[in-house]
């Protein structure tokens, strides 16, 4: 299943995606796929092999929405042109799972059932989403398979290492759901970002006073993480640098950095920023770290109250401002408790922002951890707007399409 933090982008209402399946027991996870995609508004339909019916039926397929779905080795007899239809009618092809057998018959030219005669139809390119035991992966007919696919043109969705149907461990698990999800988005899409780099913050940073504790704040990183993958649907290299969040993995097309405290983000985005395009800084700093006891655990014994001598961390936002050419546009957030538009502006023309993102805090209302995010924008051009209580993920995208008018 989706991780729960990851965002749901419902953009692409009416486009339409082709599956072809074929005979792994990876077939399966194509049924939460199938969900993701309805629930994104994205209409989809599907053909099976017969060894695919042997793993699902054409009737779950069909409950989770997929329409039309076909089944068997030959033409649909409701439908003779059936091995033309994705052709005609979708707007993506995803083989998944594939199998060694499906991606010999592309290589090759092959069209002896109707999935491979619909590859054959296809005047696109197609996505190739292997699942196979280990050895077959590596065997050097599929090497070679795999690369005529993508000399003419296909994508491949790489196969993930782990333990397989047979109990072997090695590369060749399908990939996750998630990664399939992002890249039928990203197949759907403009690529109106395409050939920019992008460099993203997000999440808290925690700054350590003893060997165990630190002081932090409730940032959950929903907010960068649906800015991430926005970009990246959208044709962009990502560079998504994170503090503490929950798992980021099985994710398309970007490797994530990890980091804990502000000056390890600082040193991240200081080694990054220079050859990127775009910056987006959604992550809640840490203003302060205290000056820690780094071979002591902290012990009360007694002691009511305590004081901390602080230092100041750096200022990741305006640093990267200061030093921003005159092809970067870059965008920041804050987060207010009073004075939302005034003390966004200030932010704004302080550290010489292209763009500022400015949260209501309020004791019971917080965009801390939420799905969902209501928004003051204001660029330096003067134009401001405030968005209603949207999802993080259409937020997200209405931010980048605001980059087109800097």
């Amino acid at each position: 299943m989706l991780q729960h933090h990851y965002p749901v982008f419902k953009i692409f209402r009416g486009k339409r995606v082709h599956f072809g399946l074929t005979g792994s027991v990876a077939a399966y996870k194509i049924l939460e796929l199938l969900r993701l995609l309805k629930k994104s508004h994205i209409d989809a339909g599907a053909t099976l092999t017969n060894s695919a019916a042997s793993f699902v039926t054409p009737l779950s397929l069909q409950a989770l929405g997929a329409d039309p779905v076909y089944s068997g080795s030959e033409y649909d007899q409701a439908d003779i042109f059936s091995h033309l239809s994705p052709g005609r009618t979708a707007h993506s092809f995803f083989v998944a799972p594939a199998t060694a057998n499906i991606i010999s018959k592309a290589a090759c030219g092959l069209g002896d059932d109707l999935l491979s005669t619909q590859l054959l139809a296809w005047k696109g390119a197609a996505y190739f989403c292997p699942a196979m035991n280990p050895a077959m992966w590596d065997n050097s007919a599929v090497v070679h398979n795999i690369d005529v696919l993508i000399k003419r043109g296909h994508t491949i969705i790489m196969p993930h290492e782990g333990s397989v149907a047979c109990g072997q461990t090695g590369t060749g698990r399908l990939a996750p759901v998630a990664d399939l999800y992002y890249h039928v988005l990203r197949s759907l899409g403009a690529n109106d970002l395409e050939g920019q780099k992008v460099l993203i913050t997000a999440g808290p940073t925690h700054e350590y006073y003893d060997l165990v504790r630190f002081l932090s704040n409730p940032s959950s990183g929903k907010m960068g993480l649906a800015i991430a993958l926005a970009c990246w649907i959208r044709g962009a290299q990502v560079y998504f640098v994170h503090g503490p969040m929950a798992p980021v993995s099985g994710l398309p097309g970007f490797e994530p950095i990890a980091v804990t405290t502000a000056m390890g983000m600082f040193d991240a985005c200081s080694s990054l920023w220079h050859k990127c395009d775009k910056g987006i800084f959604s992550a809640a700093v840490s203003d302060f770290a205290p000056v820690p006891c780094p071979d002591a655990k902290f012990k009360k014994h007694g002691i009511k109250s305590v004081c901390w001598e602080m230092n100041s961390n750096p200022d990741i936002l305006a640093e990267m401002s200061s030093r921003k050419t005159s092809h970067q546009t870059i965008a920041g957030f804050a987060a207010e408790a009073d004075h939302l538009e005034e003390n966004a502006h200030l932010k704004l023309r302080n550290k010489q922002l292209d763009i500022i993102v400015a949260n209501h805090v309020q004791p019971l209302q917080t965009p801390f951890g939420s799905n969902d995010n209501k928004v003051f924008v204001m660029d330096k051009h003067g134009r401001r707007e405030t968005w209603p209580k949207l999802s993080k993920a259409e937020v997200a995208w209405r931010l980048i399409d605001w980059f087109s008018l800097i």
